[in-house]
């Protein structure tokens, strides 16, 4: 994947001067603000550069990527191990009589019904609400974190609390604990800001939704392997190494805590904030850091409101899926475990180019209709995300049972990922002096999305039915892509109210300087 900035000044090859004042010798060509005019995560490899300091946008890129996509593992590492937690913790609506059976019978036998028939779906619901709570909250202050530390400060200190955060949740032994642990490394989530932060601040305009795009799809990605790397390693301890089922999958929280031990270092010392450094506000054109009167003027702007539903449409859902599909394969259609989070992974895998595809589409269609290209290219997704919703609410066993589900799955997938790149294409456009607030508050949408739709839905109906309700919340903020305007970028409808009295060229770079 290469994508270049078609701007309309060459592109430099050296900065001024570093902040030690030796002059750079940038690895890939940069615009006048040190931005990246090429995007290129595979240029001789993993393309990171030979230093930090020559190549810090591929750097940061990779940086905010693997930091979101391991965030994920620890963050839904409970998900797919759910059949056998609940077990363990005693929640099935059968318990006594799962525990007559031999330990291999009990994950198949358990029966979790939702209320008022049974608790077990209550139990799984709190969890999964849990899951999703902190990070609403710490996605919403981000903006002032990464405006304080840095994003690459940020990224260190969340992965450093997730790390220990995981390794307790092992020693959950009831629903309090599960609920308590499950809350707290929630605030894994808010490693996507700084993923969608970091990469505007180092990548030009021009290119910046396709690299947000990809670097919030294969971070994505993480939610998809973990519906298959947590059974693993579940297997391992439990078939391989012979520990008890209890046991087996405690051992198992030990994987994504290696993995932060592993990446925390590599951040804070090969990665920097800025091309030329350390973060200052001044990037973005701020006198000031954030405060809570700019959080206000933010959230009160009726666009960006939109757009935190719409994002709670799109991400919220993709949360809700990495929650409770691996379960769904499995007591809907019978599935065993591992193969349950194989066929779960297909939502995930999708992420590997369909935010990308998003990000992609939506930079084209900026190019030949500027922002109503963009805004058209966002509706359409989430418009398709819906549709399939609904369709993947409508299988069961007698109506194509699993490779029915599988197959319209894989498409809602790909729409849903697509809404999320057609997102963070509109969101560095919105109010470009509060880029971070912008993206932590849409962010935290995203993730309250989630909330909104476990409590409303999963909670309380059969599984088949909350899909539907689902996609009827999603149908709904697709709709509001109609009332999203600006004077000087447009609507759907059309583009700036004055653009037939500037010429094209003119009309461009006046479009640019508003960025």
């Amino acid at each position: 994947m290469q994508v270049y900035a078609d701007v309309g000044s060459p592109p430099k090859q050296y900065a001024e001067y570093s902040p030690d004042q030796s002059p750079i010798a940038w690895e890939c060509n940069v615009d006048a603000d040190n931005k990246a005019l090429e995007f290129n995560p595979f240029k001789g490899g993993l393309h990171c550069g030979k230093r930090r300091k020559t190549n810090p946008h591929m750097r940061a890129f990779w940086a905010a990527t693997l930091a979101f996509m391991f965030a994920f593992i620890g963050w839904f590492a409970f998900a797919p191990l759910l059949p056998v937690v609940r077990v363990d913790l005693g929640f099935c609506d059968n318990h006594d009589f799962v525990m007559t059976l031999p330990e291999e019978k009990r994950v198949k036998a358990c029966k979790c019904l939702a209320p008022p028939k049974g608790t077990c779906k209550t139990h799984i619901g709190n969890a999964n609400i849990a899951a999703v709570s902190f990070d609403v909250a710490t996605r919403f202050m981000m903006g002032s974190v990464i405006e304080a530390i840095g994003p690459r400060l940020a990224d260190c200190v969340f992965m450093s609390f997730g790390a220990v955060v995981v390794a307790c949740s092992a020693g959950v032994v009831s629903a309090p604990g599960l609920i308590t642990a499950r809350f707290f490394v929630s605030c894994l989530g808010s490693t996507f800001v700084v993923n969608q932060f970091w990469n505007s601040i180092m990548f030009n305009r021009a290119v910046v939704g396709t690299a947000n795009a990809t670097a919030g799809g294969w971070g994505n990605l993480g939610g998809g392997l973990t519906q298959v790397l947590m059974p693993l390693m579940y297997r391992f301890w439990n078939d391989g190494v012979g520990l008890p089922m209890s046991a087996a999958w405690r051992a198992s929280m030990s994987f994504p805590v290696l993995l932060y031990v592993v990446l925390v270092p590599w951040i804070f010392f090969c990665s920097q904030d800025a091309p030329t450094g350390k973060f200052d506000v001044k990037i973005l054109g701020k006198a000031k850091k954030a405060t809570f009167k700019d959080y206000v003027r933010c959230c009160t702007d009726y666009r960006v409101f939109l757009m935190i539903f719409q994002y709670s449409a799109c991400f919220g859902c993709e949360l809700v899926m990495n929650n409770i599909l691996a379960t769904h394969f499995h007591d809907e259609f019978g599935v065993p475990l591992v193969a349950a989070g194989a066929l779960a992974l297909s939502f995930g895998a999708m992420n590997l180019f369909a935010r990308s595809v998003g990000g992609i589409w939506s930079d084209w269609a900026n190019a030949r209709w500027q922002m109503t290209g963009r805004l058209w290219t966002h509706f359409l997704s989430l418009a398709g995300q819906a549709v399939f919703l609904f369709a993947f609410g409508c299988i069961d066993n007698e109506t194509g049972g699993w490779p029915a589900a599988l197959a319209c799955l894989v498409i809602f997938a790909i729409f849903v990922n697509m809404a999320e790149g057609t997102s963070y294409g509109i969101v560095p456009y919105m109010i470009p002096e509060e880029l971070a607030i912008v993206s932590a508050v849409v962010g935290a949408g995203g993730t309250f999305g989630a909330v909104i739709a476990t409590w409303s839905f999963y909670k309380n109906f059969d599984t088949l039915l909350a899909l539907k309700l689902h996609a009827a919340y999603v149908g709904f903020w697709a709709v509001t892509c109609f009332l999203m305007k600006w004077d000087h970028l447009g609507s759907m409808f059309g583009g700036p109210a004055a653009r037939e009295q500037v010429p094209k060229a003119a009309d461009q770079q006046a479009q640019n300087d508003s960025m």
